[in-house]
């Protein structure tokens, strides 16, 4: 047998498990009961079938399960970015979906970026990292300001768009000449 055929048959296999695995499955709790005599006998198969590579996900931190349908939580955060000036007054700079305060709104708003502070119920792992550039970036743009500020706004979704709620989590703020 040579490489070509072995890297084939290495590349099914992989698409075979990563088709098993990815199959979207209700969590057992939240099976309806009419569901309960078909999905039961998948999710039997499918665990035997990822037996042998139970190992992967938590060593290589990979999977193929996602929500097909996901339903949004009503609890979000928003983007803010704020800069003090030399009298100690905070202005806003950005505001995410705030027309007013847009400053480097092409910048934060890029897809690419946007998936490090992502707007949903938990912010993503790489948002400290973000804050920290992003207020670094903010004192390079801006030399008038003595320091800068990211935080998130916990916001609630409604059926009219969302409601602020003035509560803060992650706030992250950067001094001129100071530590990161």
């Amino acid at each position: 047998m040579k490489w070509p055929e072995i890297r084939a048959g290495l590349i099914a296999l992989a698409i075979m498990f990563g088709l098993v695995d990815g199959c979207p499955l209700p969590p057992p709790d939240k099976t309806p009961a009419w569901e309960q005599g078909f999905v039961e006998p998948i999710r039997h198969v499918q665990r035997i079938v990822m037996t042998p590579m139970a190992w992967v996900r938590p060593h290589l931190r990979v999977a193929q399960r996602w929500s097909l349908y996901q339903s949004p939580s009503v609890d979000r955060f928003r983007l803010w970015v704020e800069g003090q000036d030399v009298q100690g007054r905070w202005q806003i700079l950005y505001r995410a979906s705030d027309s007013d305060h847009v400053d480097d709104a092409a910048f934060i708003d890029a897809s690419r970026v946007r998936g490090a502070y992502d707007p949903t119920d938990v912010p993503p792992g790489q948002y400290p990292v973000f804050a920290r550039y992003l207020t670094q970036r903010v004192l390079d743009r801006h030399p008038e300001l003595v320091a800068a500020r990211v935080r998130l706004e916990n916001v609630r979704i409604s059926k009219d768009g969302f409601e602020p709620t003035g509560q803060f989590i992650q706030p992250h703020m950067r001094l001129r000449g100071g530590p990161p």
